[in-house]
C-alpha cells in the first residue's frame, strides 16, 4: 500500500519556524525511507496538535512503518487531525471506525475526550468545537445533549460555524428537555476559563459598558 502523507503543512498551519523545519525534516525522512526517524520527528509535532503531523503519524502507524502496525493509535491521531479540520483524514477515520472492534473504538474516543477536556479546562478556544464534533461524528451513537452543550459554548466564543451544529442538535431534542440542557450549557461554561472576561475587557471603564447589540 502506498503512503498517502501530507508532505507540506497546509495554509492554515500555525507552526513555529522550528516546528516547520522539523516537519520538513520528517517528510524528507519518509522520502529517504527512514521511517523510524520520521515517526520520531512527527510524534512531538503530533503531540503539539499540528494536524498534518498527526495525520502523517497515523499513516505510518497504520501501515507499520517505523513502528509495528497499530490501528488503535492510527485512529487516535487521525481523529485528532480530522477534528482540527484536516478533512484529508476523513477516509482513514471512517475506515478505522468501521473495522476496529467496539471496545477499541470506545478506548480511542475516551482518550480523545480526555485530551480535549483538558484543553478546554486550560481555555484553548478550539477545544469546544472539537468536543462537539466528537459527540456527533466519532460516537457509535451521537450524544445530542453533549453536542448541543459544546456547540453552544463554541458559538458563545464567537465561532459562527458552531451555530448550525447547535441548531441541528436542538432540532432532535424535545423542547422540554432543551431548557434543562441550556441551563447545563451555561453551568459548564461558567466553570471554564472562557467565562472570565479578557484582560482588556476587565479594565474597561463604566462609560464603555453600553449595549453593543442595538
Amino acid at each position: 500500500m502506498a503512503l498517502a502523507l501530507v508532505l507540506a503543512a497546509g495554509p492554515g498551519s500555525t507552526q513555529a519556524p522550528d516546528e516547520d523545519a522539523q516537519f520538513n525534516e520528517a517528510t524528507q525522512a519518509v522520502r529517504d525511507r527512514d521511517f523510524r526517524r520520521a515517526v520520531a520527528l512527527f510524534e512531538p509535532l503530533a503531540e503539539a496538535d499540528i494536524p498534518d503531523a498527526q495525520f502523517n503519524l497515523a499513516v505510518l502507524l497504520r501501515q507499520g512503518r517505523g513502528r509495528p502496525q497499530n490501528h488503535v493509535e492510527a485512529l487516535y491521531w487521525s481523529a485528532l487531525a480530522l477534528l482540527s479540520d484536516g478533512d484529508y483524514a476523513q477516509d482513514m477515520v471512517a475506515e478505522l471506525l468501521d473495522t476496529l472492534p467496539p471496545n477499541a473504538r470506545e478506548e480511542v474516543v475516551a482518550r480523545v475526550l480526555d485530551r480535549l477536556m483538558a484543553q478546554a479546562a486550560e481555555g484553548q478556544l478550539d477545544a469546544p468545537r472539537k468536543l462537539a464534533r466528537v459527540y456527533t461524528e466519532l460516537m457509535a451513537e451521537p450524544d445530542l445533549r453533549l453536542a448541543y452543550i459544546w456547540f453552544s459554548i463554541c458559538h458563545a466564543l464567537g465561532e459562527n460555524r458552531c451555530a448550525e451544529g447547535r441548531d441541528d442538535a436542538a432540532d432532535e431534542i424535545a423542547p422540554e428537555d432543551l431548557i434543562d440542557i441550556q441551563t447545563e450549557a451555561g453551568e459548564t461554561f461558567a466553570g471554564l476559563p472562557f467565562a472570565l472576561p479578557p484582560p482588556e475587557a476587565a479594565g474597561a471603564s463604566d462609560g464603555d459598558q453600553g449595549s453593543v447589540l442595538r
